[in-house]
Formats: C-alpha cells, structure tokens, sequence
C-alpha cells in the first residue's frame, strides 16, 4: 500500500478541465462522483434573469465597468478582472486591541484556525486601483462574501475590540447595514447559500452558513472548537451543522449544492496522524464526508472550487503557519485520488485562494518571512503562473472576491426535521475496510457495533490538572451496542445533534476498529459501505439483512447513557481480584496498586490509575502527544485489543495484524500469563471483563467531569 501522505503522480495541466478516465481500483465501472441530483427548478428562468441583469446595471452605476490591470507588466489574461471586495489588515506597529498586539501576530493567532483580524477593515477596490471603505464604524472587519446577485455583501465585524464578531450584510453601495448572526454569539467567515427546501415546503428559502465559535473544549482541552451553522438571511432558524468536538471552518459552497470545508482531525488508529482535512456536507449539515482524501500535507485549509472543476486549497507541514501556505488541487470527479501540488515555493506562502474565472484563481501572497504585505495575485492552475492584481503597500490584503453576479449553486432538498430527536446509522457491510484490515477480516468476526457520545464541556469548566487525572476533555460515554448481521450489516437509531464515535466489536467485546467523529442529524438516514473502507466505492446492489427490518433502537436520553470510568467502575474489579498483599497490594510488585482497603482515599484511586496507564518507555514522541492512542506499559488508552492488560485477562494476545503493520515503532515482545492465575482467585465475570475492555475503549478515562454524578450504572444495548 503506498504512503498516504505522499502526493498522487501528477497528470498534465492541460488535462486538468476533462474528469480523469481512469476506473476506480475496486470498481469494475467508471465511477461517477456520488453528488446528489441537481435540481430542476422550472418557472425561475426568467426572474433570475432580471435579478442578474438588474445586478450588473446596479453594480456598473456604483463602480466603473472596467477591468483592474495586471501590475509589474504582466499579461492580461483571457478575461477581464472585475472590481473586488477585500480584507486589509493595516501594517501599523500595534492593531488597537487592548493588548497592542504587534499585527503580525494577529494575522495568525486562529480562530479555530483562522486568523483573529483584529484592526482589519472590508474595501471595495475600484478597476484603476482605488478603495472604499465598506466597514465604516467598524473597530475590526473581515471574512466578506458577495451575494449571488451581486449587489450585496457579508462580513464579519467587529463595533469595537471589546464585542464579539458578528456576521452583517450590507449593499455594495454602503447603505442598508444590518446584523444577522445573534448578538453574543462570536460569528466569522459568512457565506451565502442557494436554496433550501423540503418536498412539501410552499417555497425555497435562502439562508447563509458562517463559523461559530464554540464555548466548548476540544479534544485536546483547548477552548478553541468552532462549528459550521446555517441561518435565515432574515437572522432566524439557526441550526447547527457540525459536531465534530473541534474546530471546523473555511466552508465554501460548489455547484452541486454542498459545503466544502476544513476541520481538525485527531488520530482514532495507529499509523494516522493529527492534522486538519477537507470535508463536504450538504448546507442543512446531513451527509458529512471526507473530502480530497488524506494525499498532500498534513494541514489544509481555505478550499474553493473553480468553474472547471477544480477543487484548490491552501496546505502546509506545521500546524503553526496553518493560515498560510503552498496551493494544491484535486479534481472533483475524483477528489481522493487526484491530488497535485500547485505551487512549491519555499520563498513565498499562499492565503484565500478563490474562484476568477476557469481555473484562474485570485490569492492572496507574501514571502515566507513576512518582511513585506500580503498582495492579491492571479493564479492560473492550468499554466501554474501568477500575476500580481493589487498590493496596497500599507495593508495586508487578503480574502479577495470578485464583486459580480455569480451562477447560483443548486438547491437543496432536505428530510431534515428540526423536530425530531433522532436519526439512522446503518452499514452496509462491515468486513469491506481498508487494505490492511479487509485480508483479516473473515465472516463472522464482527459480532456487534458500539456507538460512543462525545460529552461537549463547557469551556469555563476547564481545569488544567484534568488532562493529568484522566479526565478527558470530550469525555466519552456509552450509547449502547447493536447487533451486526451475518452480512455484516447493522442498522441503528441513535440520537441527533450529538458526536458519535463508532466501534465494530468482536467475540470478546473489543474494538477492532474505531471511526472519526461523526454525527445525524434529526430525521436524517445516514449509510455507510464498510469501516475505513476505499471513499471512492460504490455499493454493491444487494438488500442487505439489517435493511429488512426496523432499526435497533439506542435512543435512551444523556442521563441513562453510562460511563465507563475507572473511580467508579474499573476501580472495584482492581480491588476484588488484584489488591491482595501477595498481588498488586505488595509495594514491590512492578505495577503497585494500592486499592486494599474497603474505601480507598482519591489519593489511592490516582496512584493505581497513574501505575496502570504509564506510559510505555522510549515511546516516540509523537506518540506520546496523541490523545487517546499513547501507548502504555499496561493499557493502550482508546485501544483495549493491544493493551497487555486485556491479554492477561483474556490469556492470549488480542492484537490484530494491521495493528502490527502500522506500528511506526516496534512493540518490545511480552509475554502472556492467564491473570488471576488459576487457583491463586477466581476468573473475572463476564460482565466485568467487558467493563474492562469498555473502560479502556473508552479512553480509560479516570473520572467523568463533575465526578459520580455523571458515571451511570447501566449500558444500553439493543438486543
């Protein structure tokens, strides 16, 4: 299997307008890009005639309708360059914010991962290279978006350093500024959407989608995620769109209808790596998908499609310039197997790229050490050439967008009912999986799949010796389990609006697979084809067993999901077969547990938990830094299968194949005794072994936030 992270071969960039002809390599046929049917909407012709027409007379009586020329004498190009709105960030020692934080810093502290553009200001710039402000007022603006008909503009502001970003729209001509994201609520980088409707709905609507900053940790226990909404342009019926537990941002909406965007992806297996990936979703937050595959560098951002199908984004090595970069492609037919570098430059980094006209794109270019402006260039994908267009010696000029009427993406038609509190998960078959597991995978192995809550905590509640005591930030609680047919099909109902994780289980009750963040949301029916399966597969057409009945139901509500912890759950177990002096009590024995007494103190209960989840030696130190998947000299935290302990247990080594061929360190070999030796204490009792092997795929987290009261006593499992 080649390295994911190594770049596809490149093809020819004149090839790049025509869809690749290549089959995918599990598909006997040509394999079409999944995209849901464009919508026919007759009878609106005409009017978006006139709206556009309309836009072009309004747009030409504001700004001169002429072209902005080419600077440093370079060539036109095949079409005109029209007026532009802009982000520019003033190069002034300080930005005005409180702190008189030098502007270079600014520029890149995230929001999510995006820069904070405090001091910033929204302008339109004219064809002969003059600018108007359009955020007059404003302490701090930025993120602006032009509507599809031209005339009007989203933006994020600011009234002063103190208030919350704020998403507004205002006409091209300065007049008619209003807000339309709730106030105190911190709202960046609005898009506008084309319409959304149900089959029963009297009309379409329009709405916009933006990134909201969210008061929650993330995985990583930093108070930094932010989420993907959709709101009325008339500032009602926000709805959440994403529940992936970190930071989500960058969206970008292409001519099927669906969001394109970026997110931080943390590793739920060995061999993958922490980075942030593309994803796609339609604009009512249904059917997320990983998007641009995992060829390329580790971090990639800022996505936008072009007019002749490519999808280009910025991508960097280090997550620390992670709002610059070099600019990479894939095509849209093939996203996961079409990746290219576009620029290489280790000189110059790249921001905002967006959409000119055929593959050519404007963005935004500085020189890596930052000792000039942010200027706003013509890139041509086809050619790989860039030009400079405008580069104001004062600013930083960033998010550059043609201001001209567009081609509406199409509609979308949604099933999605706010209403409702739960949605379906199904697989088709769980033994097609990526090309380490599906050799190893034989029928029958698969007996039940897991499904695991993402408890968000407030990000107020943060307390820095959590992470050190085992309480995870994202805490992990119990859904339940659902049998997986003979087929290897399942089909479950679980609750809306809530970042699940999945598990597919074999004999023992341990997870031989574990899936990224995922969610539904309320009344959507959500498939999948196997677990860590090819992206680019098509189904076969066979009505699988799970399909031909109604669907186990794991929808009982937060209060009754139980938690598996080791305070109040594994800790027992531990003290009724291990704590005995000639045991784990005996102060000499290499893995001490101090647990002997009925009603062991928190100082006790922290020592056996540090002893049983130290960390393995002359570990990597990558590895190390993961969440969930540092490797130990007892248990492997998220991964019960590779962890000693659970071989003690079990007698016998429960690690998979591809466990070993992902390893990027070799294990030291270890030897496996059946504990409690036999005759010494009696063998644990099912239930308890699986509350091990629970605990441990969980996390082995050592207390729930909050402390018992969040740690239930029963598992929910559909039978």
């Amino acid at each position: 299997m080649s390295d994911p992270n190594q770049p596809m071969p490149a093809t020819k960039p004149g090839d790049w307008n025509k869809p690749p002809s290549q089959k995918s390599p599990h598909n006997s046929g040509e394999k079409y890009s999944g995209f849901s049917v464009r919508s026919r909407r007759v009878g609106f012709s005409f009017a978006g005639k006139i709206v556009l027409a309309t836009a072009a007379l309004v747009s030409a009586m504001i700004i001169a309708p002429a072209s902005i020329a080419f600077q440093t004498g370079a060539e036109p190009t095949a079409a005109d360059i029209p007026a532009l709105v802009l982000t520019q960030v003033p190069v002034s020692p300080t930005n005005g914010a409180n702190s008189q934080e030098p502007l270079t810093a600014a520029l890149d502290r995230p929001f999510g991962l995006q820069p904070s553009f405090l001091g910033a200001r929204v302008v339109i710039v004219s064809p002969d290279g003059q600018t108007r402000v359009l955020s007059e007022g404003f302490h701090s603006a930025c993120d602006p978006g032009v509507s599809l008909d031209g005339t009007r503009v989203l933006f994020a502001g600011k009234k002063d350093v103190n208030s919350h970003w704020r998403v507004y729209e205002i006409g091209v001509d300065g007049t008619g500024l209003r807000p339309i994201t709730p106030e105190g609520q911190e709202a960046r980088n609005p898009i506008y959407l084309s319409t959304l409707f149900t089959l029963d709905s009297p009309q379409p609507w329009f709405t916009i989608a933006y990134v909201a900053r969210e008061n929650t940790l993330t995985e990583l226990g930093l108070p930094a995620s932010s989420s993907l909404y959709n709101i009325k342009l008339d500032g009602t019926e926000m709805r959440r769109l994403t529940y992936n537990p970190n930071s989500n941002f960058s969206p970008f909406q292409m001519w099927d209808g669906r969001l394109i965007y970026a997110a931080e992806q943390h590793p739920t297996e060995p061999g993958e790596v922490y980075g942030v990936r593309l994803f796609a979703i339609h604009i009512e937050g249904a059917d997320v998908e990983l998007y641009a595959g995992e060829h390329g560098r580790r971090f990639k951002d800022m996505p936008c499609a072009t007019p002749k199908g490519l999808v280009v984004f910025v991508e960097s090595d280090t997550q620390a310039r992670g709002t610059a970069g070099q600019l990479a492609c894939v095509h849209e037919s093939r996203p996961h197997y079409t990746y290219r570098k576009l620029t290489d430059d280790p000189a110059q980094v790249y921001l905002y790229p967006y959409p000119l006209h055929d593959n050519v794109l404007l963005v935004s270019r500085r020189s890596t050490d930052g000792k000039d402006t942010a200027g706003v260039f013509a890139f041509d994908a086809d050619k790989l050439s860039c030009r400079r267009v405008f580069d104001s010696p004062d600013h930083d000029d960033l998010q550059a967008h043609p201001l001209r009427p567009r081609k509406s993406p199409d509609g979308h038609s949604t099933v999605v009912d706010t209403k409702a509190k739960t949605g379906v998960f199904y697989g088709m078959n769980s033994y097609i999986a990526n090309d380490m597991m599906q050799p190893h995978l034989t029928p029958g192995s698969i007996k039940r799949v897991r499904f695991i809550e993402g408890v968000l905590q407030a990000a107020s509640t943060s307390d820095s010796r959590s992470l050190h005591k085992g309480i995870l930030p994202v805490p992990r609680r119990l859904i339940g389990e659902a049998p997986v047919e003979a087929d290897g099909s399942f089909n479950v109902e679980v609750p809306a609006n809530t970042p699940i994780i999945l598990q597919t289980l074999d004999q023992h009750g341990l997870a031989l697979a574990t899936s990224g963040w995922m969610w539904v949301q309320p009344k959507e029916t959500r498939g999948c084809i196997g677990c860590h399966e090819d992206p680019e597969l098509v189904p076969e057409n066979e009505y699988v067993l799970a399909l031909r009945r109604p669907s186990n139901e794991l929808t009982l509500p937060p209060e009754k999901r139980r938690a598996v912890v080791f305070r109040t759950d594994a800790a027992r177990i531990f003290m009724n077969y291990c704590s005995s002096a000639d045991c784990h009590g005996n102060r000499n024995n290499p893995l001490f547990l101090p647990l002997s007494s009925e009603r062991p103190s928190e100082a006790d209960l922290e020592r056996a938990y540090s002893a049983l989840t130290a960390p393995e030696d002359n570990q990597a130190a990558d590895q190390q830094s993961l969440p969930l998947l540092k490797r130990g000299k007892y248990i492997d935290q998220g991964r019960a299968r590779t962890s000693w302990l659970v071989w003690q247990l079990l007698g016998t080594n429960t690690a998979r194949p591809w466990d070993n061929a992902s390893e990027r360190q070799k294990r030291p070999d270890r030897k496996v005794t059946q504990m409690p030796p036999k005759g010494k204490a009696r063998a644990l009792a099912p239930e308890e072994l699986q509350t091990i092997i629970q605990w441990i795929d969980l996390g082995a987290a050592f207390a729930m936030p909050g402390g018992p009261d969040g740690e239930k006593p029963a598992v929910p499992q559909d039978k």
